[in-house]
């Protein structure tokens, strides 16, 4: 008989423990990234990305789904304000790389680009290939 009641008294106890100590617990901030500024959080997006050890690319998307594009690109500017830094790829192993960039170090795969019937599709990276690829043959050809 005394052990059934030690056992309800214990009962009894973790209940009323569960129940009241949400009342009695210290204030903690919760959700303390949803109270920074839109600066401080990518900020912060950006300390996380190197602690993983992300992509470049990560910050830019993450910025992108919780609406801080604006306060991304006021912090990490990428052109000189006044230049036409040039087109960057959109798909491939050098997506956001330039493609003047790419053709300096990689051109094997700006020729095999070039040959693809797909790129067509991508307008922009299709006429900067084609346009460097007949810059060098040009060059090739006065020497």
């Amino acid at each position: 008989m005394k052990t059934i009641a030690i056992f309800f008294l214990n009962v009894i106890q973790n209940t009323l423990g569960m129940t009241l100590g949400w009342l009695f617990r210290p204030k903690t901030k919760q959700h303390s990234y949803k109270v920074l500024s839109d600066v401080e959080k990518v900020k912060y997006l950006e300390k996380r990305r190197q602690y993983k050890g992300y992509k470049k690319q990560w910050l830019y998307y993450r910025c992108r789904e919780e609406g801080l594009l604006e306060t991304y690109y006021k912090l990490f500017k990428t052109e000189v304000e006044g230049q036409d830094a040039g087109t960057k790829f959109s798909f491939g192993k050098y997506q956001g790389e330039f493609v003047e960039d790419i053709f300096e170090s990689d051109k094997e795969y700006i020729n095999w680009l070039s040959q693809q019937k797909w790129l067509a599709q991508y307008l922009d990276e299709s006429d900067m290939i084609h346009e460097l690829l007949h810059l060098e043959d040009e060059n090739k050809n006065e020497f």
